[in-house]
């Protein structure tokens, strides 16, 4: 079938999924469809009459129009083509046209669709960019940060960055693992990007995310190697933000983690005391209650959705499966989530 057959279904919330002709999930109920989506019916030549989709709520509207990540990432690389030729942040084109799509995508229940919509930017750097700043976000709300303290965080998440925009592109996009001489002169973007803030009309806690965003609660990082004590608060909900969005991208040399093994790492390095414990915990019971309902496909292939989460078994849910058994995955054994589908 033709792609424009197809059209109608664009900006549509299914109300149920869409399979393929082997049984194999497609798309799953509750997706808001994109053009990609609609290529992918196309593709596999889903027939129209068995799609289910009614018109989707303004708050879900798909990132893809054009008030959207869109535009969004097209204002973020002109500001940042701006920078690299003037040295100045923009911060009233920030504010202007950057940070009302994070506020706005942050309120967003369903993060996981977020960032599988986002994976379909064309360059990781902006994916991670606006990931990190919603994920940010929505971790201050959960926080219970105030509202000018959640403001800071916020912008200091959408220009945590900033540095990278002295680096060459050969080192950003490089597809093998940085060698030493490589790896020491990326290390200086966080100082660049202090540097960028510093000299710019803005509040130096936004600043000082920006140099501290790689620091470690127990002085693992850089580039001061400073303790959980030294480091601003807002630096270290950025830092978990950006760890996050790393190990969910797809990077030149290696593929994207699954959810939940994102989840156990991030869970291992809390416990090694890598990151703040109030704010991991939290960020994991944030992330783990948002998949409360999330269809899942499991490592024996059975499929079920995920009933209950438990912040101590991050990656070990309770399932409840097609069939309605239930599946405790911290006693299932080898058993583990595959993939999770949003």
């Amino acid at each position: 079938m033709a792609v424009k057959e197809y059209e109608e279904f664009i900006g549509k919330r299914l109300l149920a999924n869409i399979y393929q002709a082997n049984g194999t999930l497609l798309i799953s109920q509750g997706t808001v469809l994109l053009e990609s989506h609609i290529e992918k019916l196309a593709n596999f030549q889903i027939k129209t009459g068995a799609i289910q989709a009614v018109e989707a709520e303004p708050s879900e509207s798909p990132l893809y129009s054009n008030d959207n990540a869109i535009q969004t990432e097209k204002s973020l690389s002109e500001i940042n083509t701006y920078i690299q030729t003037s040295g100045v942040v923009p911060i009233a084109d920030i504010e202007d046209k950057v940070l009302p799509f994070i506020r706005k995508t942050a309120q967003r229940y369903n993060l996981f669709q977020v960032f599988s919509e986002l994976q379909h930017q064309g360059d990781f750097r902006y994916e991670q960019s606006l990931g990190a700043a919603v994920i940010a976000t929505s971790l201050g709300e959960r926080l219970q940060l105030e509202q000018e303290e959640l403001a800071l965080l916020t912008t200091a998440a959408t220009l945590y960055d900033i540095g990278t925009v002295k680096l060459p592109s050969s080192l950003i996009q490089k597809p093998g693992k940085l060698d030493t001489q490589e790896f020491k002169l990326l290390k200086k973007h966080t100082v660049y990007g202090y540097e960028l803030l510093k000299n710019s009309d803005i509040d130096h806690r936004v600043a000082l995310v920006a140099l501290q965003h790689h620091e470690r609660e127990d002085g693992s990082g850089y580039p001061r190697g400073l303790k959980g004590g030294q480091l601003d608060r807002l630096s270290k909900i950025v830092a978990l933000a950006d760890v996050y969005m790393a190990l969910i991208s797809d990077r030149p040399h290696r593929p994207a983690f699954t959810f939940f093994e994102t989840v156990e790492e991030i869970h291992r390095q809390i416990i090694l005391h890598r990151f703040d414990p109030v704010i991991g915990l939290t960020f994991l019971d944030m992330m783990l209650s948002r998949q409360v309902g999330c269809d899942v496909i499991l490592s024996d292939d059975r499929k079920g959705k995920i009933l209950l989460t438990n912040v101590n078994h991050p990656t070990k849910p309770l399932i409840v499966l097609d069939n309605r058994e239930f599946l405790d995955l911290r006693t299932a054994g080898a058993v583990i989530i595959k993939k999770v589908i949003g």
